[in-house]
């Protein structure tokens, strides 16, 4: 039954701690209310230590003050009295420890006489109170008698009083001395129980108001720290708004102090940004256009270009040598530069919003085999063995088959031209869920911090490294904006002298959104090179490129076949 409360306490820590931290104005409340408490314990605790000092002093001074008058007026008593015999000092000595009882102050609690007849026989002890006897120790009373008249000794005790416990007090003695030469110890006994419920009262006061000064100052502090927070609450709330695309936001000037200048700043600030934007804008929508009219406008003089230059490639062999190379120039660079229009029309169809795709239901084998006879010419003039292991039956899934051979298509000639004669790996999964189209190369590899940017627009890896493949550095941007035309990724891990490795994924079937890394048939293992999840479909593998030497075909099974 303990555990219970202890229990529904330990529970909520966690929660207020939460609403502590995630709130400034708790957060400042509470420390400011915890601040309060701790110095007004302080103060406290120094307080009461103080008051039930010197309360406790003043409770000792005034017993011995009156201890001391009770041995003045026995020792007189004894002065004056007739002691003829034991029995004469026996009444006198029972009549004197009423008498002091009756005369001493309010918490005197008992007398006690102890002393020696005639001859050394001892007196009957009397006391007004027997019960705190035992409470006189045998030191204390060796120490009377060893002393001499008038001293006065003092031994603090706890008392057992109606049912309270270990109440403080004091046992005061002292010897006097009787008219025959004999001699009496006077012990009595004081109660502190009025400081100690003092004491208590003042300790009960100081903690009620620790409390209410700590709520107190809470509720003043929450009060303040609400017209602060409240306005930088708004202010917050906005920026959220504005973070989220609503530029419209706007926070209302509530204030004229600082807070009033951060909400005047931030409007500001807001419509400043408001402007770049709109200008950003502007600017954007006019490169797009220039980008597409320039394209446009280009396409004919290119293409008159194209012509003339095929017509001079068909005629070549009539040239002089230095003469037919330059014809081979040309027609190259007229190539890439018709290429590079076709790239640049593709981008600013993806910047205006007006791209699409055209998804059929397709057998995936089909974009591969057309991506690898498009770059087959270009692999056997850099001497890369292109390995294709794909299933004997159809992969079907809703795509866009151009798009979808285009992307293959730039992964190979990326694959190619950094291959270094070592063999390519394109391999295939499919789950019910997506398809996988994997690229392998054994290459050089690409450094981590350049394969952060290799989907950025006219960006290479090495931009000093001679390229078969009339590269435009468009073709993986354009691969990545194809991918997610499909609601598909294209993801790539790469470890300098080992390779680099692509991974086209898409899904089964349009318009079900795209498929969650860990539904893949196929995934990389983050942070691991070459590693992955899943295994590929088996298959016929059959080598394409340069494949007129055997030599390759040892380096394909050399570089660890399926890269699982």
């Amino acid at each position: 039954m303990q555990a219970g409360p202890i229990s529904r306490i330990s529970r909520m820590l966690p929660h207020l701690r939460t609403s502590v931290t995630r709130s400034l104005q708790r957060r400042v409340i509470f420390s400011i209310a915890v601040v309060t408490l701790v110095v007004a314990a302080g103060f406290s605790v120094a307080s009461f230590a103080s008051v039930r000092s010197s309360l406790m002093e003043q409770a000792t001074s005034q017993a011995q003050k009156d201890f001391s008058d009770e041995m003045d007026r026995a020792q007189a008593n004894l002065d004056s009295a007739d002691l003829s015999s034991d029995a004469d000092a026996q009444r006198l000595i029972s009549d004197l420890a009423s008498t002091l009882q009756d005369d001493g102050s309010s918490n005197l609690l008992g007398i006690y006489i102890i002393g020696e007849g005639e001859g050394g026989a001892d007196l009957i002890p009397v006391s007004t109170d027997p019960n705190y006897l035992s409470l006189v120790s045998e030191s204390m009373r060796g120490q009377v008698l060893r002393s001499n008249a008038g001293d006065m000794f003092y031994q603090p005790v706890g008392f057992d009083r109606e049912g309270r416990h270990d109440l403080p007090g004091a046992i005061l003695g002292g010897l006097l001395t009787r008219p025959d030469g004999g001699t009496l110890s006077l012990f009595a006994a004081y109660s502190y129980e009025i400081q100690q419920t003092t004491v208590m009262n003042i300790e009960f006061a100081l903690l009620v108001s620790c409390l209410l000064m700590s709520i107190v100052v809470g509720l003043i502090i929450w009060r303040v720290m609400r017209g602060i927070i409240r306005p930088v609450s708004n202010v917050a709330s906005t920026a959220e708004k504005l973070a989220s695309g609503d530029l419209s936001a706007r926070t209302e000037v509530t204030r004229r102090d600082e807070i009033g200048v951060l909400q005047q700043s931030f409007n500001e600030m807001a419509d400043s940004l408001n402007e770049k934007i709109d200008e950003l804008e502007t600017v954007s929508s006019m490169q797009r256009r220039f980008v597409s009219d320039v394209s446009h406008e280009l396409r004919t003089p290119v293409t008159t270009i194209r012509m003339a230059a095929d017509l001079l490639e068909a005629r070549k062999d009539g040239f002089e040598p230095s003469t037919a190379r330059t014809v081979e120039l040309l027609s190259e660079q007229t190539s890439r530069f018709q290429q590079m229009l076709a790239d640049l029309l593709e981008i600013s169809r993806y910047d205006a919003g007006s791209a699409s795709a055209d998804l059929v239901e397709t057998d995936i084998r089909v974009p591969v085999d057309d991506a690898v006879d498009d770059v087959r010419e270009i692999a056997q003039a850099r001497h890369v063995v292109i390995s294709i292991t794909m299933p004997d039956y159809p992969v079907a899934a809703d795509m866009d088959s151009r798009r979808i051979t285009r992307i293959i298509r730039n992964l190979l000639g990326n694959a190619i031209d950094f291959a270094e004669d070592k063999p390519i790996e394109v391999r295939v999964a499919a789950n019910d869920r997506a398809v996988v189209v994997s690229v392998r190369d054994f290459g050089v590899g690409i450094d981590p911090e350049d394969l952060e940017h290799i989907f950025d627009r006219f960006w290479r890896a090495d931009t000093s490294r001679s390229r078969l493949t009339g590269g435009t550095g468009l073709g993986l941007s354009i691969a990545m904006q194809d991918a997610l035309l499909h609601e598909g990724d294209l993801s790539v891990r790469s470890r300098l002298g080992e390779g680099t490795w692509f991974l086209l994924s898409i899904p089964i079937r349009a318009g079900s959104g795209s498929v969650d890394e860990r539904d893949r048939p196929v995934r990389f293992i983050e942070g691991s090179y070459p590693g992955i999840i899943g295994s590929f479909l088996e298959g016929r593998t059959r080598l394409d490129g340069y494949a007129s030497s055997g030599s390759n075909d040892a380096a394909l099974e050399a570089e660890g076949g399926d890269g699982r």
